[in-house]
């Protein structure tokens, strides 16, 4: 919790004025970081590259331990070897557990899958 509090704390000072900032915070009430880890590479059907510069529906992004997440949204950013807080969320449905995942990447947030 403590921690959690910090990543606020942080993002709340570090960032320039975010006038939707809360809004975008309330959106992840209820998930719970999991991991902090640098992004490596990222590969989809048509090409690949070293650098971050967002995501694309279907993207995988690689990270430095060789784990990977898939982006389920587009969004543009460009940055290389960023720092991305992953988040999730345990849905219960029909009796089976799912996670729902959110990838953090400076000040966007990022939908995304196994």
């Amino acid at each position: 919790m403590k921690y959690l509090i910090f990543v606020i704390f942080a993002a709340l000072v570090a960032l320039p004025a975010h006038a939707d900032l809360a809004d975008e915070l309330d959106d992840l009430v209820g998930y719970t970081i999991t991991a902090s880890k640098t992004i490596d590479r990222w590969y989809d059907d048509d090409e690949k590259d070293d650098s971050f510069n967002g995501c694309s529906h279907g993207r995988v992004i690689v990270f430095t331990d060789n784990t990977t997440l898939t982006c389920a949204e587009y969004g543009y950013q460009y940055a290389y070897r960023p720092t991305a807080i992953i988040l999730a969320k345990e849905i219960s449905y029909q009796g089976k557990l799912f996670y729902d995942f959110k990838m953090v990447v400076e000040d966007e947030i990022y939908d995304m899958r196994r």
